[in-house]
């Protein structure tokens, strides 16, 4: 089973069995994602921000039938944005994402993310 079908199923909460230990790093444990939820009445000129992360760390976002929806990368600042648009460049849909953050040593961390359009 793929690493993101896998982390999609926990965070769903349906019980899966992985052999290998992911050892979250420190600097992972202060990472921040908002505003979350994002809602187009409060929030309809920002982006959702990802920050507190280690320089070059990677963003996956996935929908919750675990296709990959945008990459992103994190800057020299430890921070990025997503502008809720998909590689194509088209709006995504109200629902709820999962995102997983890797860091340059290939730590991890994952969270979700709604989305109120």
């Amino acid at each position: 089973m793929k690493r993101a079908s896998l982390l999609i199923l926990s965070l769903l909460g349906v019980a899966v069995s992985v052999h290998a230990a992911n050892v979250v790093a420190t600097s992972l444990s202060t990472v921040r994602a908002y505003p979350n939820p994002w809602r187009v009445d409060k929030h309809a000129n920002s982006s959702i921000k990802f920050d507190n992360m280690p320089p070059a760390s990677t963003i996956k976002i996935f929908t919750v039938s675990a296709e990959e929806v945008k990459k992103l990368s994190a800057d020299s600042n430890g921070a990025a944005a997503w502008d809720r648009t998909n590689e194509s460049g088209e709006r995504v849909a109200s629902g709820v994402y999962i995102y997983l953050i890797i860091d340059p040593q290939g730590n991890d961390t994952s969270g979700k993310l709604a989305i109120i359009n």
